[in-house]
């Protein structure tokens, strides 16, 4: 039974938000007005109408004019807190923000800007088990917990407010149809790239530490390059030491194997590592997964296509 209605009130939530976004006339800036607000009584509200009607049935029952007169003033203040409540997303413009990538683990953050002809007060915005409130502010953040890597899309945030009593909610769904992205955690790996050392400032030696190659001497050259111990041996002959340029960095190539569970979880945190440090070293770096394979690159676009290939694994 508990599973029926589950489905059921899923279903009627995914046509009302089905409903709700053929309202609206933009994604970027949504506008709240009449044609896009729904107005139901809360759980206290529900409460508060069944003692209006007992009230109502007592006074006339005993002819009591005090409790008539009490159960209209109920009424009355029931029926303001429609109006009130109405009153305080109408003209509401939202601007939603996609929230940035994050690591597995980190908190994400869903940006709203708020912009309302007269004031407001207690505007809420719920998303799954995320909640945030907003009064008399421009700005708005929600944030939630990425708890696993992946690739996640937005459909529709909630917006509500119980002002000023807490007995009506005015509420609507805003179709933001976002998308976010959760990479994996980097974590350090115990058995790093061949010449790759992340804890080193640079991959390559130094010119110093180069071997040195020599040459006859021509005029021109510096005396102080001459290979004065091979001069001594054959005056005939001098030559000039030269010294190898430093070696360009070899590209590196990473492999993501066809593992389960959690083996393929380790493994994608460690690639994830390798991928940052070759990046910060500005190494050139391709990616291989059982997907397909990403060409040699480098950059920051180069980085967010191998994360994102990553995050899908």
């Amino acid at each position: 039974m508990t599973q029926i209605t589950t489905k059921l009130r899923d279903k009627l939530r995914q046509r009302l938000k089905s409903w709700l976004a053929k309202r609206f006339a933009s994604n970027t800036v949504l506008e709240l007005n009449h044609s896009t607000l729904l107005v139901f009584p809360t759980r206290y509200g529900f409460w508060f109408v069944a003692l209006i009607i007992l009230l109502y049935l007592l006074g006339t029952n005993y002819q009591n004019n005090l409790i008539l007169l009490l159960a209209y003033l109920l009424l009355s203040v029931f029926l303001l807190s429609i109006w009130f409540a109405w009153r305080n997303l109408a003209g509401l413009s939202i601007e939603v923000s996609a929230p940035a990538a994050v690591y597995a683990g980190q908190q994400l953050s869903m940006p709203f800007t708020l912009k309302h002809q007269a004031s407001y007060q207690a505007v809420y915005f719920s998303m799954r088990a995320a909640r945030t409130k907003v009064s008399q502010g421009q700005q708005a953040t929600l944030h939630w917990p990425a708890l696993k890597r992946g690739h996640y899309p937005i459909d529709s945030v909630l917006v509500y407010t119980e002002y000023p009593l807490g007995l009506i909610r005015c509420w609507s769904y805003l179709p933001v149809q976002l998308h976010y992205w959760v990479y994996p955690t980097p974590t350090e790996p115990t058995a790093l790239l061949p010449g790759v050392d992340p804890k080193s400032d640079h991959n390559q030696l130094a010119p110093e530490e180069l071997p040195d190659q020599l040459k006859a001497y021509q005029p021109g050259d510096s005396i102080r390059r001459l290979h004065w111990k091979r001069l001594a041996r054959q005056p005939d002959s001098p030559v000039v030491k030269i010294s190898e340029q430093q070696p360009k960095a070899d590209p590196r190539w990473l492999q993501v194997p066809p593992l389960h569970g959690a083996a393929l979880e380790q493994c994608l945190s460690e690639v994830c590592y390798q991928l940052l440090e070759l990046e910060a070293k500005q190494v050139s770096y391709g990616l291989k997964t059982p997907a397909g394979d990403l060409p040699l690159g480098q950059g920051s676009l180069h980085l967010q296509q191998c994360l994102q290939r990553l995050a899908l694994c």
